[in-house]
């Protein structure tokens, strides 16, 4: 950690001499920014198993060398990249000094229980504050309600959960194979089961599943085991394994970003339908918006935790959290290098709090908000001794607003009118 602390600092200077990084698409605003909370997912991990996927390929998958779902080192040596692009970015607008411990009230992150999210969280306040020794805050208990409310604060109705997945893909299962077929077949070629007794994906049956515990319904078959899959080979690659195994040699960017499409598929149906969507982000979009309105209006608000001082709110939960914000708020991005509304390890919704602006007709606080994420050849290339992996960085229009930029007051209307208020704790 010391020798990781002393390069992050060192990369730091670089960072801030350079002010605002090259490929950060929209640049930091000089002054008025008053407040950044941040909802991210964890970094590059290892399978969150190591048996589930071999009934599938040909071939023995790659082996990790951490337990299954943990964060790897490669993964956190890029969070503290990411924290330390988010304190020269933020320090170029004014919000931070470029270098030194910030006072600790300054900056607070809090973390789901599971490990990956928590190291992930350590990792980027290293990164945001070498050396200062900021830690993570997080719920005593599994499961936090905030990053996973159901079924923690109510159970899901099962048959609209039903319906509403259903719905989005026409009540037949089946069909998502036809209007995938292209990145089915190249995934099945890759596996390769015609040469061996493995299951082909696309031959799996087909269904809708409800949750006895949770109300919530999932997918089962095709578009389940294949969003494992490709998630497990896009892990492969952003971990910078060696190239004979990721795919077993024969997965390259371009058709990684092919199959990426069968990842987003599942997020997109499960998570991002919006019945799913209304209960399962409600509870951590109503503590963004409390975070917000703190910083806002100076006033200590009960619904979040972080102290009325900090000025960088970090929420650090996973893949399945952004696309559910998404899916409520009615959000899309596309960041360059990947599929629309991908959801990479790392990769965050930012949402900034400005203060009144008539350069840009904004005659009271205002919002603005991002996504960020680093780009996967970089993420793949990364060492200690490399420089900082640069991050992309893109606006997103939240529906309901005037424009990119979105004044506070009609901000929150459009947030509490897409919060249930069942979900919230």
């Amino acid at each position: 950690m010391k020798t990781r602390s002393l390069f992050v600092a060192a990369a730091l200077l670089i960072v801030a001499a350079c002010a605002v990084p090259a490929d950060a698409r929209t640049p930091a605003r000089p002054s008025g920014l008053r407040l950044v909370v941040i909802v991210s997912r964890h970094g590059v991990r290892s399978p969150t198993s190591y048996t589930a996927m071999t009934p599938y390929a040909a071939r023995r998958w790659p082996a990790w060398n951490v337990p299954p779902g943990s964060l790897t080192p490669h993964g956190a040596l890029l969070a503290t990249f990411l924290g330390a692009y988010y304190r020269a970015f933020y320090a170029n607008a004014g919000l931070f000094e470029p270098t030194g411990c910030p006072n600790a009230d300054r900056i607070y992150a809090w973390a789901d229980t599971d490990a990956r999210t928590q190291a992930t969280a350590d990792a980027l306040l290293e990164g945001l504050a070498p050396g200062c020794g900021l830690t993570h805050h997080s719920a005593t208990a599994a499961p936090d309600p905030i990053f996973k409310p159901v079924p923690a604060l109510g159970k899901a109705d099962p048959t609209l959960a039903a319906a509403a997945l259903s719905g989005a893909i026409g009540a037949n299962p089946n069909g998502i194979l036809a209007a995938y077929r292209l990145p089915y077949e190249q995934l099945d070629a890759l596996l390769d089961c015609a040469t061996s007794n493995c299951r082909h994906i696309s031959t799996l049956p087909a269904s809708i599943a409800v949750s006895r515990s949770s109300g919530l319904a999932s997918l089962r078959g095709p578009v389940e085991v294949a969003s494992t899959a490709v998630e497990d080979l896009l892990l492969e690659y952003a971990e910078g394994l060696p190239g004979n195994e990721v795919g077993w040699g024969h997965l390259d960017r371009r058709m990684l970003l092919d199959l990426s499409q069968l990842y987003v598929l599942r997020r997109t149906l499960e998570d991002r339908n919006p019945y799913a969507a209304r209960i399962t982000a409600s509870n951590l979009t109503a503590h963004v918006l409390a975070t917000l309105n703190q910083g806002a209006t100076g006033k200590r608000n009960s619904l979040t935790s972080a102290p009325p001082a900090s000025r960088f709110i970090a929420f650090v939960g996973h893949d399945t959290n952004l696309a559910q914000i998404g899916g409520l708020l009615r959000l899309s991005w596309l960041v360059p290098g990947y599929q629309p509304n991908d959801t990479p390890p790392g990769g965050a919704l930012v949402f900034e709090l400005h203060d009144a602006d008539p350069s840009v007709l904004q005659t009271t606080a205002f919002v603005q908000v991002f996504f960020v994420a680093q780009p996967l050849d970089a993420m793949r290339r990364a060492t200690p001794a490399s420089a900082l992996v640069p991050v992309l960085r893109v606006p997103v229009y939240v529906p309901g607003c005037p424009a990119l930029s979105c004044p506070i007051g009609t901000f929150n209307a459009v947030l509490q009118a897409a919060i249930d208020p069942a979900f919230v704790r």
